[in-house]
């Protein structure tokens, strides 16, 4: 695509640079001739994405070189979106030109095959790294460590199970982090560390995260007071907003020769999570969201939306027969949402399901319009629908003097009938607003489920 439309890439461009995924976006364009000369549909496209971009390549007229150079420009393109050893994966950005006429005039079709690369080279991790020799460098190595991982890096997440598993350590694991186990994860971690009398009498030695963390401002302060942080993840995504950390690996240690925390450590953060119920029969976000969620298995494959949806998945999500749960993490955004799970269900081959909050599913509603001549994924979209952004009404702007301007600055209503929208694109689509009809709507399988909640 290109001109103005070539702009609709940068939520993407940067979910991928803060997330570390490989990402190539490709523009098309006018000659470097006509550029800056009013040419219908032409602007500056060349390095218009800018920081967040690994490399951005200006590219020639196709007709200007032949095969070799282009299959030498795709491959250095994929291998720096890959990144290396200095830098995480990430955006490249190939502007193309394409002069008059547009496609060759003498009828060849071979151009829309593609190129054939060569094989790409492969990349080697760093050296594992001893966390004993950690624990000596901060003075701990006389007496068993007492700490906690905080994950959302799913790239991680094996690693980070078999360091706390070894170490009876408990785990916060993030709903996309891959992470979750009853054996030594945490359930509702961000409720337990609002409880200041126990956070004060359960201090670990050490907290650990891994990739970004802190959907709950109670675990952000976790970790900003903690006595000591470690950050794993690669350049620049280290894991460490607040430079609190004092190491910083690129990839998650071994514990083989350190000794593991005692018994009373992980029995106390699993009985206090015992404690707390995530059911809730009320039909609001939460309770809605707990019922749709408590149906699905590990077999089934979930992308939850940023904002209220995701904070709430975190809290009622069981630990045990939990679903794969993905979710635009670098950002953090609600653009693009639906795109990004039809791309998970078209590379996962089956049904997924979508949880997102009416404010998202109206930013990318558009993507609901699928051409005629692409694959169609399988979704089932479960719209949680206030009627306005109700993330707001949890911060600062949500108290009661604010209250005469918050829906117009912050809340944002609508009051719109989204199943109409879905439907418009094709998808059955029903609003419910009892568990019955929920109930029921699930059983027919809906694609598109509008739930209307009071908040």
């Amino acid at each position: 695509t290109s001109g103005t439309a070539a702009a609709n890439f940068y939520p993407a461009v940067y979910e991928a640079h803060e997330a570390g995924v490989p990402l190539i976006v490709m523009t098309a364009d006018r000659p470097l001739s006509v550029r800056g000369q009013g040419a219908n549909q032409t602007i500056e496209q060349s390095g218009m994405f800018g920081a967040p971009i690994r490399a951005d390549w200006d590219l020639p007229l196709a007709q200007d070189h032949d095969a070799v150079y282009w299959e030498l420009a795709v491959t250095q393109a994929i291998l720096t979106s890959l990144g290396d050893e200095f830098t995480a994966p990430g955006p490249v950005h190939l502007n193309i030109p394409f002069a008059e006429p547009l496609v060759p005039d003498d009828g060849d079709l071979t151009w829309t095959q593609g190129l054939v690369l060569d094989e790409l080279p492969e990349r080697h991790s760093a050296e594992a790294i001893d966390f004993a020799a950690i624990v000596e460098d901060l003075g701990l190595a006389a007496k068993p460590i007492r700490g906690v991982v905080i994950i959302s890096d799913p790239h991680s997440a094996q690693a980070a199970l078999t360091f706390a598993q070894q170490l009876q350590w408990p785990v916060f694991a993030e709903p996309g982090s891959m992470a979750r186990t009853a054996s030594v994860g945490i359930q509702h971690y961000a409720e337990i560390l609002k409880d200041q009398e126990f956070v004060e009498s359960h201090q670990p030695d050490v907290v650990i995260t891994a990739g970004r963390f802190g959907l709950s401002r109670s675990v952000a302060a976790f970790v900003k007071t903690s006595v000591r942080h470690i950050a794993v993840g690669r350049f620049p995504l280290d894991a460490d907003p607040w430079r609190t950390a004092v190491h910083h690996l690129p990839d998650f240690p071994t514990a083989t020769g350190t000794a593991p925390a005692d018994g009373d450590w992980l029995r106390a953060w699993q009985q206090k999570d015992g404690q707390l119920v995530s059911a809730d029969l009320e039909w609001n976000s939460r309770g809605v969201i707990n019922q749709y969620i408590a149906r699905l298995t590990h077999h089934d494959l979930v992308w939850v939306s940023a904002s209220m949806p995701i904070r709430i998945v975190d809290d009622v999500a069981r630990l045990s027969d939990s679903p794969m749960m993905l979710m635009n993490r670098g950002a953090n955004g609600i653009d693009g949402v639906i795109a990004s799970a039809s791309g998970a269900a078209l590379v996962h081959g089956a049904k997924a399901h979508v949880i997102i909050g009416d404010v998202a599913f109206i930013h990318d509603a558009s993507s609901l319009f699928i051409p005629s001549t692409e694959r169609h994924p399988d979704l089932r979209i479960l719209v949680v629908d206030n009627n306005r952004g109700a993330i707001f009404e949890t911060l600062e702007q949500g108290a009661s003097e604010f209250s005469n301007v918050f829906s117009r600055i912050y809340g944002t209503p609508h009051a719109s009938n989204l199943a109409e929208v879905a439907a418009a694109a094709g998808w059955a689509s029903q609003r419910v607003s009892t568990f019955e009809e929920l109930e029921s709507a699930v059983e027919a399988d809906i694609q598109v489920i509008v739930a209307r909640v009071p908040n």
